[in-house]
């Protein structure tokens, strides 16, 4: 009599929804297509860009939800900058916002490249024309003096508290050309509350619009106890107010080059948005000071951009 042995196959655990979402986008970044779109912009960095990339992705929940190949494509534009996507250097990050599709007639998570400042004063940087450019928050005490006439300020004061009096951006070309930009915190409250898409939400009585008061309260409130950890006004308004002061002096004083222009276009583009999405990121809100050879951000830690 033959015995026949028979051997047991081990049943292959099933993935998850989010499981294999996760492995679709690392097959799409890996891929040759997109490998050599980023060889071609970030050369032999392109390796360190892609696995930042899909470690990004793996560990946020709303960007899974998104279309993958528009997370690659707004990924890609930060490649194209040089800007790594990292939410601790804070040059460049992934936001969600859910617009209004018309053809589906719903709302569809959309990644969206997001330039902090830090990513602003690289690209200014890396033109060449710029000698150096500062920028951050004003406190009380800080500010002496307003020059009309010239627009310059003087900071020579010692800070008397945490509480916020407005926010500067200043840059000197290496002609000697220099421009100084001073918003007060009221203004720039009312500046966020005009044109930042996260203020075009759907109003409800659980989700009502800040004013312009409250919008104060709540960056003093921050200043004193720093951000919630999200992105956007709410979160983080000292960042959001760097960044917005140092954008409008180089948009509307500074030498642009192509790249910036691109940059600046994209990033005052207001979708139609229902509501933003909440991430865990905050910039950080020292004066920079910048290498003008070089581009490089100095007295940063080891916050240096690792593709220049």
């Amino acid at each position: 009599m033959t015995q026949t042995t028979t051997t047991a196959v081990a049943k292959q655990p099933q993935l998850t929804a989010q499981q294999q979402t996760i492995v679709a986008f690392n097959n799409k970044v890996n891929g040759s297509f997109v490998q050599n779109q980023l060889k071609s912009v970030l050369g032999a960095n392109s390796g360190t860009f892609a696995t930042s990339l899909v470690e990004i992705f793996t560990n946020d929940k709303q960007l899974q939800e998104c279309d993958v190949n528009k997370v690659v494509q707004e990924a890609i534009k930060a490649a194209t900058l040089k800007l790594p996507l990292n939410k601790q250097l804070g040059y460049a990050y992934l936001m969600v916002f859910k617009n209004w599709d018309k053809e589906a007639r719903r709302t569809v998570p959309t990644p969206t490249l997001t330039i902090g400042y830090r990513g602003y004063i690289q690209m200014a940087m890396r033109t060449g024309q710029y000698r150096n450019i500062n920028a951050d928050v004003v406190y009380e005490g800080e500010l002496v003096k307003k020059n009309k006439l010239s627009g310059g300020i003087d900071l020579s004061g010692d800070k008397m508290s945490d509480k916020i009096e407005g926010f500067f951006a200043h840059f000197e070309t290496i002609n000697g050309f220099s421009k100084t930009l001073y918003m007060s915190l009221s203004e720039m409250a009312a500046y966020a509350l005009k044109y930042s898409p996260s203020f075009k939400r759907k109003v409800t009585p659980d989700t009502p619009l800040p004013t312009v008061d409250g919008l104060c309260d709540l960056a003093n409130g921050q200043a004193q106890n720093g951000p919630t950890g999200k992105v956007g006004w709410e979160g983080d308004f000292l960042s959001m107010g760097v960044k917005t002061v140092l954008r409008r002096l180089l948009s509307k004083y500074g030498y642009l080059s192509i790249e910036m222009m691109g940059a600046l276009a994209e990033d005052e583009k207001e979708p139609s948005v229902q509501q933003v999405r909440d991430v865990e990121f905050s910039e950080t809100k020292e004066i920079i000071s910048v290498d003008e050879q070089t581009g490089e951000i100095l007295e940063a830690g080891n916050d240096n951009n690792p593709f220049e």
